[in-house]
């Protein structure tokens, strides 16, 4: 068998065969009609092989391969795959595969980027459970158009993670996805801001929701981890925004919300502001660069 045999066997056997619309047809007819050329040459005395048309057709092949062909007339591809990522489009949602979290972040642009959206990838640490997995989508200057934006993970999964993302494929803005790598120790985890910290829990078996802050302190230090404190405060209209505080700004005897995995070796409880602790502040005020913001 030779490299054409080879890699128009690729394409019939990828975990994601490109789509085989009719240009898909087209160029493989187009590569076995030069492989047949190429061969009757080689089987004539005295002529030598034509290495130009064979590579042309390995060249077509390769790319075939790498970005898939299922290309919307004039628009961008309906699905794409690369070492890291698999993504293709449905009628209302993006499937995305991803194979290698440990991938640069320009392989999942690229893929992403590929089926029409404007999407900036960072590749972040997180909590072991998390590794893999997708964060986001975030648009952080709100999110302000028609449909609605988000990540459902799908299982079960041969891959680090399988997942549905809801994004209007016509959205204009740019949004930042965080692809989960393992953290250093103490190293702080990556967030997603859009997870409601009220009943989260990070102490395994045990529930801080509705306890005190001493009690729940108390549990965490027989645990052999440090804690770091949050006030979540009440939005006007409803929502909810956290306000991270040392120790001296918390009393014992206030009620904790939740908590969550700040790193290998912390946990960050949410406390619910008690009786002298002020007026809530203005978030814009409080608010601190987040993973999203920082380039690169």
């Amino acid at each position: 068998m030779n490299d054409i045999d080879n890699l128009v066997r690729a394409i019939d056997l990828a975990p994601h065969p490109p789509a085989q619309g009719p240009g898909a047809r087209e160029l493989r007819d187009a590569i076995m009609t030069t492989q047949v050329r190429s061969s009757r040459l080689s089987r004539r005395p005295g002529r030598a092989r034509r290495p130009v048309l064979i590579s042309a057709a390995i060249a077509a092949v390769a790319a075939a391969v790498t970005i898939g062909i299922g290309v919307l007339p004039g628009g961008p591809a309906t699905q794409y795959a690369n070492a890291a990522v698999s993504i293709k489009k449905t009628d209302d949602h993006f499937s995305v595969t991803i194979t290698d979290p440990a991938a640069d972040h320009r392989r999942f642009e690229e893929a992403f980027r590929a089926v029409g959206l404007d999407v900036v990838v960072k590749v972040v640490p997180v909590a072991p459970a998390e590794v893999g997995g997708l964060i986001g989508p975030i648009v952080p200057k709100g999110f302000k158009w028609h449909g609605s934006i988000g990540v459902q993970r799908v299982t079960p999964c041969a891959s680090a993670f399988c997942g549905k993302v809801w994004m209007p494929a016509d959205f204009p803005g740019q949004v930042v996805f965080g692809v989960g790598r393992p953290a250093g120790p103490g190293e702080p985890y990556a967030q997603d801001p859009a997870r409601d910290p009220s009943g989260a829990e990070a102490l395994g078996g045990y529930t801080t929701h509705g306890k005190t802050v001493a009690t729940a302190r108390a549990e965490a230090g027989r645990r052999g981890l440090k804690v770091g404190y949050r006030l979540l405060w009440t939005r006007p209209d409803g929502g909810s925004f956290d306000q991270p505080v040392p120790v001296d700004r918390v009393r014992d005897d206030w009620i904790v919300e939740g908590s969550r995995h700040h790193s290998s070796d912390t946990v960050d409880l949410f406390v619910i502001p008690g009786p002298g602790s002020g007026p809530a502040p203005d978030p814009q005020g409080i608010a601190a660069p987040q993973w999203y913001d920082l380039p690169g």
